[in-house]
C-alpha cells in the first residue's frame, strides 16, 4: 500500500469504534480527591486505634528519667509542690545525696502582701514535716523566674562548694527541658545533672493524653523546649 492510498479516519475514533478521547480534568480530580480522602480515613483510624502504644511511644522518648545515683546533693526547682518536695525527700532518706538545694522562686503580689506562705518557705516546711533535717536543707539566695535562671544559680553553687553531680526531680513532661538547660550552665563548671521523673497525681506515661492536664503539661513543655533551643 502507497503512502498515497492510506486514508486516516476522520473522527478520534478507533477501528472498533471507541472513543480515543480524554478523561474529563474534573472527573480525574473528583477521582483523585476519592484516593485521598479515602487513604486519609485509612491512616487517621489506623492511627486511632492504635493510638496508645503511639502515644505511649512518644512519652518514652521525651521523659528523661535517670537510674538515682549517688550525688552531692538533690535539687528542688521552683514549682511542683505537690511532688518535687516529697520526692526529695524519698532520695535524701535512701541516702542518695547529704543535702537538699531549694530555690526561690521570685515572690509574687499575694506574697509580698503576706497573704500567701512563699515557695521556698513551703518546701521547707515540707520537707521537714517528711523528716529531714534542718541541717540537710540548703536555700539558695538568688531569686529565680524560670528554669534558665534556676540552672544559672545550680552552676554558681557548684563551683562555689566543690560538687560535681546533682539529682533533680521533676514532673514527667518538664524533664528534658530542664535536662537540657541545667547540663548546658552546670558542664561550664565540671558539674552534671541526673533526671529523677515523677508521676503526675493526675496522668502517667502510660495515659497522660487521657487527661486534660496530660496534653496540656506535654504541649507546654513542647512549645518551651521549642522557645529554650532559639533564645539559649
Amino acid at each position: 500500500m502507497s503512502v498515497r492510498n492510506l486514508v486516516l479516519p476522520a473522527s478520534r475514533e478507533d477501528v472498533r469504534g471507541h472513543h480515543l478521547t480524554a478523561e474529563p480534568a474534573s472527573r480525574r480530580r473528583l477521582k483523585f480527591a476519592l484516593i485521598t480522602l479515602t487513604a486519609f480515613v485509612v491512616l487517621a483510624s489506623a492511627a486511632w486505634w492504635q493510638r496508645a502504644p503511639i502515644l505511649q511511644e512518644l512519652a518514652g522518648w521525651w521523659i528523661i528519667s535517670d537510674a538515682p545515683a549517688q550525688a552531692d546533693a538533690i535539687v528542688i526547682l521552683g514549682g511542683g509542690l505537690d511532688s518535687r518536695p516529697f520526692e526529695a525527700a524519698r532520695l535524701y532518706h535512701d541516702g542518695r545525696a547529704p543535702r537538699i538545694l531549694v530555690m526561690q522562686p521570685e515572690p509574687g503580689r499575694i506574697n509580698e502582701l503576706g497573704l500567701l506562705i512563699d515557695y521556698a518557705t513551703l518546701t521547707q516546711t515540707l520537707l521537714k514535716r517528711e523528716n529531714v533535717p534542718d541541717s540537710a536543707i540548703a536555700l539558695l539566695p538568688q531569686t529565680v523566674t524560670s528554669t534558665f535562671d534556676e540552672a544559672k544559680v545550680l552552676a554558681a553553687w557548684a563551683k562555689d562548694n566543690n560538687a560535681h553531680h546533682f539529682l533533680t526531680p521533676t514532673e514527667l513532661f518538664h524533664t528534658r527541658r530542664a535536662r537540657w538547660v541545667l547540663r548546658r550552665q552546670l558542664e561550664s563548671v565540671g558539674a552534671d545533672v541526673s533526671m529523677i521523673a515523677i508521676n503526675h497525681r493526675r496522668y502517667t506515661a502510660a495515659n497522660w493524653w487521657q487527661t486534660e492536664q496530660g496534653l496540656m503539661d506535654f504541649q507546654n513543655e513542647v512549645i518551651k523546649f521549642g522557645m529554650y533551643l532559639c533564645r539559649y
